[in-house]
């Protein structure tokens, strides 16, 4: 069994064609591991910037959750006092009109100045008015 020239010349070509096929595929792997480690070097500075935002957000979060926390105990503090601011206007206002309702104003006008209704205002006048008072006068005597 010989072997001819020519089988040895196209045995060195395939012998030469897998080594330069070994040669481009180490080559080529040494590129990819280069790449993903460049890569994945970028991916965790990434993370490592994402992570520093997590924690500012969680930091805000906080910061926020306790601000709310104090206004909810300043607006249940105030809901707990009782609102004294409105019903001194209120007041006056009903004193104005029952001092003008005595001094003889009409009932549109004490609807007019004082924002009373019409129903306010005629029992106003009714009960404070100059006629009432001889009125208030005779339930004084009769009881």
């Amino acid at each position: 069994m010989t072997i001819s020239a020519e089988w040895i010349g196209w045995l060195a070509l395939a012998v030469t064609l897998v080594g330069a096929g070994v040669a481009v595929s180490a080559h080529l792997a040494a590129r990819s591991r280069a790449a993903t480690r460049r890569d994945l070097q970028r991916l965790f500075e990434q993370l490592d910037l994402c992570v520093g935002e997590l924690h500012g957000l969680a930091e805000s979060q906080a910061s926020l959750l306790t601000a709310l926390a104090e206004l909810r105990g300043r607006l249940e503090a105030g809901q707990r006092t009782p609102a004294a601011t409105p019903a001194p206007a209120a007041a006056r206002s009903y004193d104005i009109a029952l001092r003008l309702a005595r001094n003889g104003s009409s009932r549109e006008e004490l609807m007019a100045h004082c924002g009373m209704s019409r129903h306010e205002a005629e029992l106003a006048v009714r009960l404070h008015g100059p006629a009432s008072r001889g009125a208030g006068a005779r339930v004084a005597a009769a009881g």
